[in-house]
């Protein structure tokens, strides 16, 4: 696979940053998120266990790995833990503000176009290049001193290791874990698979979305696209 094909993607995946509100310490960090677009509108995906949306703080999105803005977001939709608690709707779809968009640097947001990478993945899976994007929690922090915050993108390869025993989700089997003693702040971040084709040509195709897994194992459990696919749909109809 291409480097520049994880580099051109990895535009897209961003780190999940919150307002804390306290003077001392204004923003916190945990976990990743992921841009789409999807019927002409565009959108934040990210676990639902991070996001702790029945009490959401402030949070903020940057829309390319320079900038210093923030993207203007609307609502986040989600299903209550209470109502269904199952792994299978651990995700949070938030929208973001075209309208508030008034700045070409947040205007250049990479989007991931759903229209282009939903493919099928799961029939080529044995052959396939899988690859995980996001921000692990130990290579993530604020330094309040020095008013920076860091966050390391990584790229952890694997191969497809079957269904996991839940319905919706599937296993991934991790290839260079590196030195990673957590996939904590991996969740949110988006599972692709690297196609081959005759002729050297390649395809890149979402698969879903990572929601926990352990170095110890080298297993990522992740969801299932179509159930993001239907959060995108349910969300497009509440207007």
């Amino acid at each position: 696979m291409p480097p520049e094909v994880i580099t051109r993607l990895g535009a897209s995946v961003q780190p999940l940053v919150f307002e804390t509100g306290l003077p001392d310490a204004p923003y916190s960090t945990r976990g990743t998120v992921f841009l789409v677009g999807h019927a002409g509108r565009a959108f934040v995906l990210t676990a639902r266990h991070a996001l702790f949306p029945e009490d959401i703080a402030p949070i903020c999105v940057f829309p390319s790995d320079i900038s210093q803005r923030i993207l203007p977001l609307k609502d986040v939709f989600f299903v209550h833990k209470d109502d269904v608690p199952d792994d299978f709707m651990d995700l949070a779809v938030i929208e973001i503000d075209m309208n508030g968009i008034n700045d070409n640097e947040v205007g250049n947001a990479r989007l991931v176009d759903l229209a282009l990478a939903t493919g099928d993945w799961l029939s080529k899976s044995e052959t396939a290049e899988m690859f995980v994007l996001g921000y692990p929690e130990e290579h993530s922090f604020v330094d309040y001193e020095l008013e920076t915050l860091t966050n390391h993108r990584w790229a952890l390869r694997g191969r497809y290791a079957g269904p996991s025993a839940l319905p919706y989700l599937h296993t991934l089997e991790v290839s260079d874990a590196h030195t990673l003693s957590t996939f904590s702040g991996l969740s949110g971040g988006p599972v692709f698979a690297w196609i081959e084709h005759p002729g050297n040509e390649g395809e890149i195709i979402l698969c879903g979305m990572v929601l926990r897994g352990t170095p110890i194992s080298r297993r990522i459990h992740f969801l299932d696209r179509s159930v993001l696919l239907d959060a995108l749909n349910v969300k497009l109809t509440q207007a």
